[in-house]
């Protein structure tokens, strides 16, 4: 609508101008009335299309315009419609856009000057005639200038109010997105927990269950092995709760880097006093691999041999960790009865962790009977801390 108010303002500068001029009342009740009717038709396209009329549309409303003023110079000359020449560019800036109403102006002008040649053809000559001349190329000039100016602050403002309006969304999706990123974060901390509960709480107090139930059954027949197996019992809880309180420094951020090595070799001690035997075999330098890849093949390994404790019945274990220079693998041989046929929330907790680190678990049974659990991360993998 910014189209029909410069428009209109010029209209009415226009009927001023013509009220005030000299010509007979006839000529201008005329020019009032077509003054008239170049504004309404300009407030009937801008309430039905606003600025931006259909191009046919807008072409026929112009086209209506123009025959308007030129029916006028029919009746006076250009003593009238020489003014209302000046209302045309405003509705092309607008409707059509900057080059139509540069292109409109130039038209004008050069129109202007054929009319004007034709009904004074001595012009070039006559000073009062050369002084409405320029003073009419001023105007247009003018007039087309103010149209692109006013058109260039709409365009700014418009620019302006869709740059805002993106802002604003924008804001709310990253609120909605820092929303999201919070929960994720909880979930995955919550999951991460349950699965060291799983891991290392649970493997102890598995292996702590065992030497209990041994000292039970041994107290009165064997009590030297009874207190034996309960001082492994009391080791071992010793040692979960040791973990327990690495947990609690790892939520506060403070822990220890991690060693692959000793812990492992902490982990088999553990476990000697289990009624297999277990070897382990440690190659390659962990240096290559993040924390969180070497927590992954340490909770594989310690889940792993919980569950050869509780299903498989095994004589001889193996477990073999090789850091290489592109994969980390790890293999844990049994020569048990197979392994359990509901893995559990253990095996999907290691499967969960290695995802993190994009590694790989794999559960066979050998022809001849055992198991074997295998592990493989890719060091070019970034751990998660």
């Amino acid at each position: 609508m910014t189209g029909v108010v410069g428009f209109s303002c010029l209209l009415a500068v226009i009927s001023r101008d013509v009220r005030e001029s000299g010509p007979s009342a006839g000529t201008s009740g005329l020019a009032l009335i077509t003054v008239a009717v170049l504004l309404t038709l300009q407030i009937l396209v801008s309430r039905r299309y606003g600025d931006a009329p259909p191009p046919v549309t807008a072409a026929i409303a112009l086209a209506a315009q123009a025959v308007l003023v030129e029916a006028l110079t029919l009746t006076d000359g250009l003593s009238v419609a020489s003014i209302l020449y000046l209302a045309l560019p405003f509705p092309v800036v607008f409707w059509l856009g900057a080059r139509a109403g540069v292109w409109a102006g130039a038209v004008i002008l050069a129109w202007f000057t054929l009319r004007f040649t034709w009904h004074k053809p001595a012009w070039l000559t006559d000073s009062a005639s050369m002084n409405a001349y320029t003073l009419f190329v001023i105007a247009v000039v003018l007039v087309t200038a103010t149209a692109l100016l006013i058109r260039r602050e709409q365009a700014s403002r418009y620019r302006a109010e869709a740059l805002l309006h993106d802002l604003g969304a924008s804001h709310r999706q990253l609120i909605e997105s820092q929303s999201r990123v919070a929960e994720l974060a909880t979930i995955e901390e919550r999951n991460r927990l349950a699965r060291d509960i799983h891991d290392s709480l649970g493997q102890h107090l598995t292996v702590i269950s065992v030497q209990l139930e041994k000292a039970q059954l041994l107290v009165e027949a064997d009590q030297e092995a009874a207190v034996v197996a309960v001082g492994n019992a009391k080791r071992l809880a010793d040692q979960a709760l040791s973990d327990v309180r690495h947990s609690v420094r790892a939520l506060r951020k403070d822990e220890a880097p991690f060693v692959l090595g000793p812990a492992l070799e902490s982990l088999v001690a553990d476990l000697q006093v289990l009624p297999f035997e277990l070897d382990l075999q440690l190659t390659g330098d962990e240096q290559r691999y993040s924390g969180q890849q070497l927590l992954a093949l340490y909770r594989a390994a310690q889940e792993g041999l919980t569950n050869v404790q509780r299903h498989a019945r095994a004589d001889r274990v193996r477990l073999e960790v090789d850091l290489a220079a592109e994969v980390a693998s790890l293999t844990l041989d049994d020569d048990g009865i197979g392994p359990p046929i509901d893995p559990g929330n253990g095996l999907r907790g290691i499967r969960e962790r290695l995802e993190l680190v994009s590694g790989r678990l794999q559960l066979t049974v050998a022809p001849g009977g055992g198991t074997r659990l295998s592990v493989n991360v890719p060091r070019t993998t970034t751990g998660k801390r």
